[in-house]
């Protein structure tokens, strides 16, 4: 279960000025993640959606997206926020109501820091989940970490401190519970968070994504399966249309199981779901 008694902490280096100024940039760093999926037609899970600000993004970005929340605050916020665009589902992380394969993708953004056993939340979303996750949290490797522990009393570094995660750390929880999977990491902001807006000539070092996990918040890609753009195994071993003994001279009737398996047409919603199962393997 997500720490509930710890959420508001959680949310609160979201502030204004510097800290509104990272959580627009990770906008950024979830793009730059995302553009390495295929999207028409992909459905994706998002946790701890908190106000919905980054299911906006998600849906903008074309995945048919559901939003996952444990907090009935946030979850009536965001689905206040998405309106008819997306549900909204109040639920633990570690035991989701959905069947095995159910999304192609998942999304944690500012999630792994408030979950209570991450192993346990990564295992459910390995069981519900297809082809990917996105995994991006408050990074240990960055000038901002050295600033949170000798500027213990600003505002930003007293919220964010015990937030900062490790990216060997996360890399061998990741490895633990998906095996050999590809990662791809990135980056935004390196520079120390004075940087972050204004005027400094450090400004230009915080614009770009950096490939590497060495900026303030840290975004980590994992594919489960090779990313298949093509035809779905589906359509393509399956026939459109029924073969023209089976439909004719009596198309307008309803068709037997056994004219259906004939058609190799699926019958159940399960067959749709191992199929887009085998479609990731």
């Amino acid at each position: 279960m997500p720490r509930y008694a710890e959420r508001h902490a959680c949310d609160a280096w979201k502030m204004p000025g510097q800290g509104a100024f990272a959580l627009d940039r990770s906008r950024d760093l979830l793009r730059a993640l995302l553009a390495g999926w295929p999207r028409r037609s992909r459905s994706m899970l998002a946790f701890n959606v908190g106000d919905g600000f980054f299911l906006e993004t998600l849906w903008e970005a074309g995945f048919d997206v559901t939003g996952q929340d444990g907090d009935p605050k946030y979850q009536e916020l965001a689905q206040k926020r998405m309106g008819s665009r997306a549900d909204v589902i109040l639920a633990s992380p570690d035991h989701l109501p959905f069947d095995d394969c159910v999304f192609d993708y998942a999304v944690a953004v500012f999630a792994l820091e408030c979950w209570v056993n991450p192993e346990a939340v990564l295992e459910e979303i390995g069981r519900v989940v297809c082809g990917g996750l996105i995994v991006i949290f408050p990074s240990a490797w960055s000038l901002l970490s050295l600033e949170c522990r000798l500027l213990k009393r600003r505002p930003l570094c007293a919220a964010l401190r015990p937030l900062l995660q490790s990216p060997r750390n996360v890399a061998r929880l990741l490895r633990r519970v998906y095996g050999g999977k590809k990662m791809v990491w990135s980056s935004i902001l390196p520079g120390p968070s004075h940087s972050w807006i204004g005027r400094s000539w450090l400004k230009a070092l915080n614009a770009p994504c950096l490939p590497l996990p060495l900026g303030a918040f840290t975004g980590v890609r994992v594919d489960f399966g090779p990313l298949y753009t093509g035809t779905p195994l589906l359509l393509r071993d399956a026939p459109l249309v029924a073969p023209l003994n089976v439909i004719a001279p009596h198309a307008h009737r309803v068709h037997t199981p056994e004219e259906l398996a004939e058609a190799r047409l699926p019958a159940r919603p399960e067959d749709a779901r191992l199929d887009k199962k085998r479609a990731w393997e």
